[in-house]
């Protein structure tokens, strides 16, 4: 049997062709995954920190309306916040005309004509790319503080 020459060199290049190539897709594949990974992590460390933030503002006795922007501390320099409180307004709702005098006058006596809002934003770069974590909540009127009323003269009323 007789043997051509030069098949041997041909086949060899032509698998090693192939094996490149499968070795870019796979190397593409892990990039991707590794990229993935770093994006899921990312999105775990701005959750809780946006938790922590909205928390700490809860927590307070009474919050003042305001905003604060910054950058966290340490490792976590590249993950920037900003928040923000402040009053909405709620309308009070329609009520039966039915209802009873004395229920009329408790719920306008309780009734608060707004409550607190607060906003959280954290935002962070990850290979180029912006991205953003925000989150809002609303708590009782009773946490705001609401500065004194003032009589014409500009003096607060006991």
């Amino acid at each position: 049997m007789k043997r051509s020459r030069g098949y041997l060199l041909l086949e060899t290049m032509v698998a090693m062709a192939l094996l490149s190539i499968a070795m870019l897709t796979i190397h593409a594949g892990m990039r991707q995954a590794f990229i993935a990974l770093g994006e899921s992590e990312d999105y775990t460390t701005a959750r809780f920190l946006l938790q922590e933030l909205m928390a700490n503002i809860e927590l307070q006795g009474e919050v003042v309306e305001g905003r604060d922007s910054g950058r966290f501390p340490g490792d976590l320099g590249r993950f920037r916040y900003e928040w923000s409180v402040r009053k909405i307004a709620i309308t009070p709702p329609n009520l039966p005309s039915d209802t009873p005098p004395e229920v009329l006058a408790v719920f306008r006596r309780q009734f608060k004509k707004y409550m607190g809002l607060v906003t959280v934003r954290v935002t962070w770069n990850r290979m180029g790319a912006k991205y953003v974590k925000e989150g809002q909540t609303l708590f009782s009127p009773e946490t705001m503080w609401t500065p004194p009323e003032e009589d014409e003269v500009g003096v607060p009323l006991p």
